[in-house]
């Protein structure tokens, strides 16, 4: 045991390799690569007409720049401003857990080691936000019902309608009937609408009506 004050000792280098924004940085940018590369034979499109492609690419550039910016600031950060990095193994296996889900699920199909169904965006997307939610100690279920039914239906919103990018809404029995009476984007509009809907109910049964600023 040492007499010294804890204020007072030498703070403990934390090496390059071992500082959560180099390791956080790093990461990022190899998710960028898969997702670059697993976009590879998808049509990018035009600005008139954005193909399937585009988004992922965009969102691979944007994921790039700023795991290079992350990884670069770790780097060259000094001793006393790095933190070390510690595998949290429980919030890091939910979050594997979420995107296992929403991969094999969205589409469905034969994946070799097990076939899965199409379950569609309206039943993965909800599933896949609340399960990645429990991985934070600080989760609150019902500000989690709240964000999985608001951000299915803002995914509903930016990806279908406004970007064009054709991803399954509904399980595949119930989506080709819907499609071949109602067409595509009504379905779609519908969708969205009442998921929006359904967020706005739970937040007001949950938290209240917002108090309106008074004049």
């Amino acid at each position: 045991m040492t007499n010294q004050p804890i204020e007072g000792r030498r703070h403990t280098a934390v090496p390059r390799y071992a500082r959560i924004d180099v390791i956080g940085g790093a990461l990022m940018v190899f998710i960028a690569a898969l997702i670059w590369f697993g976009a590879i034979a998808l049509d990018a499109g035009s600005l008139m007409r954005i193909g399937s492609g585009a988004l992922p690419r965009a969102l691979a550039v944007l994921l790039f720049l700023a795991g290079f910016v992350i990884l670069l600031q770790g780097l060259l950060q000094s001793d006393s401003e790095a933190v070390r990095f510690y595998a949290a193994v429980r919030p890091g296996a939910i979050v594997i857990v979420a995107i296992a889900i929403f991969g094999l699920f969205i589409r469905g199909g034969n994946f070799g080691f097990m076939s899965t169904p199409q379950l569609g965006l309206m039943i993965v997307g909800p599933l896949t936000v609340f399960i990645a939610g429990c991985a934070t100690p600080e989760m609150h279920v019902k500000s989690l019902l709240v964000l999985c039914f608001g951000l299915t239906a803002a995914m509903l919103v930016i990806f279908m309608d406004m970007l064009g990018v054709t991803i399954p809404v509904f399980p595949k029995f119930i989506q080709d009937p819907l499609t071949f009476s109602l067409g595509i984007d009504t379905v779609v509009r519908i969708a969205y609408a009442a998921y929006a809907a359904v967020a706005a109910v739970l937040y007001v049964a949950f938290f209240g009506l917002p108090e309106m600023p008074r004049g």
